[in-house]
């Protein structure tokens, strides 16, 4: 199955609009009205990214510590890499696939990483009140 027919397939469950190719030629599926993921097909397999939550400018220096704690190996954060974007104001969280997948595999990987965006969105906001 291709990644357009899967993103399709995708957006009939969810039952959202079906997202078209971008310039970059990417897909940015809506989840809800505060999160999308862009998907990238990496020719074999895929490749989803989020943005997570603004990037603090308190206390940035513990706040990155506690984050590349999370990245060491993968273990906080599924596999996926927790980053900065280009203009460093927003933390992002990345994962590729370089393998081709099943539809019922792509969805729980999409199910997976969108749990792993709404976690961290929720320990960073957390990490923020407390410090």
């Amino acid at each position: 199955m291709k990644l357009k027919e899967m993103v399709e397939a995708l957006a009939s469950e969810l039952g959202i609009e079906t997202p078209k190719l971008d310039q970059q030629k990417a897909y940015a599926v809506a989840i809800n009205e505060k999160l999308s993921v862009t998907i990238r097909d990496l020719a074999p397999g895929f490749s989803f990214h989020s943005s997570a939550a603004p990037c603090l400018f308190k206390k940035r220096e513990e706040l990155f510590i506690y984050l590349m704690r999370a990245n060491f190996l993968g273990q906080g954060t599924g596999g996926a890499r927790i980053g900065l974007d280009g203009d460093e104001k927003v933390l992002t969280l990345s994962i590729g696939f370089p393998y081709e997948m099943n539809y019922q595999l792509f969805k729980e990987s999409v199910e997976d990483f969108v749990n792993y965006v709404v976690y961290w969105r929720a320990e960073i906001a957390k990490f923020e009140q407390e410090n």
